[in-house]
């Protein structure tokens, strides 16, 4: 039996629920209130119409969504860390939620202000578009943290998944009203610049009024010092803070490279394992970012795919991804985390192999033409040739092995780590997904240009998935024995 501190910090109780209770769908429902950011914003909708109406398109709109989404990832690579010991030490972590939310729902309501001629548009969309991706990581962080007060160890697999389905599912129900409302609301249908800096304050909206199920039914957790002050305090006093020399001037500055470095060989040193896989996932997350963030602009840059086509992709893809969450904790309970990623991730490369053979006039790089139209769409025009059609269609293994990728991997840092430290290692978790994240969108940025062919800049993905693939399968460990089922427990 697990146990985990009740919301006033001075006592335990055991940890109980299955994955349909009402803590589960409290924890779940979070992310089908914040999701939608990512699957509207960042993927599919805001970030085309980004750069390809407001920054001019081609190579310079791609340009600039990798180097916001390189700044956001810089930025998170020194927080994340920091914020995961704090979180492990804090307060109630739902008032930190309640903040970094609000700052989430602010940023992208402003989005809807920017148009092609609003004064400083490009500058000022990168700044809302990385403070709310930053936003997004740390409300991952804060969210991962509380999982394990979610229910009974055996529920935590489905409700991982179950979280995840949740957030694809309210992707598409709002990619769908995107599409949708043009057609039957004459006010929609008139903006210039159509459904795109409409969709920063519908996700404002969405997540408003969507997460308030998690404040009033998911409990709260506190850490071991009981308030965020006295974590703030023993986080940055020594020795778990160190200064090199006198601590004036700027000492601390030119001492912080070296404190990371020794705080990362310690955390090896004492949890050896847990860091291993923290450093696979890095590696195969870049790539998962890059698939996420940039696939609806290679779709739109290599097959000529119109807005309209993007976003019905993206609803069938989000629609797929649903299953994906439970397709990850069923491979998660039946297989453990360790096999389910080596599956997920083997998956994932030969599909991404088979996409990048795909052109808009042959399959499997020229053996099969395809450039011919072979249906009519169902009298939508959408979809029409056999490139098109296979391409679209291929969303449907895609999803599932990337949802259930994102799934166990989550899982798999509960299953290793742990339990007093969960949320200290969740801090590591978002700057694995962060710390290179800038990485991949800047190597396709670069191969695109100097080669001038987006297949080639997107080819370098594959190797980060090989790297991850044969990382996870020769150098992390996972007992058959969650670490939360080993511990002693506390009374």
């Amino acid at each position: 039996m697990s146990y985990v501190p009740v919301a006033e910090g001075d006592q335990t109780e055991p940890v109980t629920g299955e994955a349909l209770g009402i803590k589960g769908i409290a924890w779940a429902i979070f992310e089908w209130a914040r999701n939608p950011y990512y699957n509207v914003i960042v993927i599919y909708v805001f970030t085309i119409y980004f750069s390809q109406q407001v920054v001019g398109g081609g190579p310079a709109g791609q340009t600039v969504v990798a180097t916001t989404i390189t700044a956001a990832g810089l930025i998170m690579a020194i927080l994340a860390p920091v914020l995961g010991v704090i979180v492990d030490k804090g307060g109630r972590k739902k008032v930190f939620i309640f903040a970094v939310l609000l700052t989430l729902g602010l940023c992208s309501f402003a989005l809807g202000f920017i148009y092609p001629e609003t004064p400083g548009a490009v500058p000022i969309g990168m700044v809302l578009l990385a403070t709310a991706y930053c936003c997004y990581t740390i409300s991952e962080l804060l969210h991962n943290a509380l999982l394990p007060a979610a229910g009974a160890p055996s529920a935590l697999p489905m409700i991982s998944g179950l979280g995840l389905a949740f957030g694809n599912i309210a992707g598409v129900i709002m990619l769908l009203g995107l599409i949708v409302a043009p057609m039957i609301i004459p006010w929609v249908a008139a903006q210039p610049y159509g459904v795109g800096p409409l969709s920063g304050p519908i996700v404002a909206i969405w997540l408003g009024i969507f997460i308030i199920p998690f404040f009033l039914f998911m409990p709260d957790k506190v850490g071991s010092s009981g308030s965020w002050g006295k974590s703030v305090v023993q986080t940055f006093t020594p020795p778990n803070f160190k200064l090199w020399g006198p601590a004036a001037g700027l000492n601390y500055l030119w001492s912080a490279p070296i404190n990371a470095f020794l705080f990362l060989v310690q955390k090896f040193r004492e949890s050896p394992n847990v860091m291993k896989f923290l450093l696979v996932r890095m590696i195969y997350a870049d790539g998962l970012a890059v698939l996420l963030t940039l696939g609806g602009v290679y779709v739109a840059g290599v097959l000529g795919w119109s807005g309209t086509e993007v976003i019905v992709y993206g609803i069938f893809g989000s629609l797929i991804g649903a299953l994906g969450g439970i397709v990850g904790g069923w491979l998660d309970g039946l297989v453990g985390p360790k096999r389910a990623l080596i599956i997920e991730l083997s998956a994932i490369l030969i599909l991404l192999i088979t996409q990048l053979s795909i052109t808009p006039e042959a399959l499997l790089f020229g053996l099969i033409p395809s450039g011919h139209e072979v249906w009519d769409g169902f009298g939508t025009g959408l979809f029409t040739s056999l490139t098109d059609l296979v391409y679209f269609l291929m969303i449907v293994p895609v999803a599932i092995s990337i949802v259930a990728c994102i799934s166990s991997s989550r899982y798999m840092l509960v299953h290793i780590s742990p339990p007093d430290r969960i949320g200290e290692f969740f801090g590591f978790y978002a700057m694995a997904a962060s710390v290179t994240v800038w990485i991949g969108p800047l190597v396709v940025s670069v191969m695109t240009a100097v080669f001038d062919d987006q297949r080639i800049g997107f080819s370098a993905v594959s190797l980060l998935f090989i790297a991850g693939l044969i990382g996870m399968a020769f150098f992390v460990r996972a007992d058959k024995t969650p670490e939360h089922l080993k511990a002693e427990p506390t009374y």
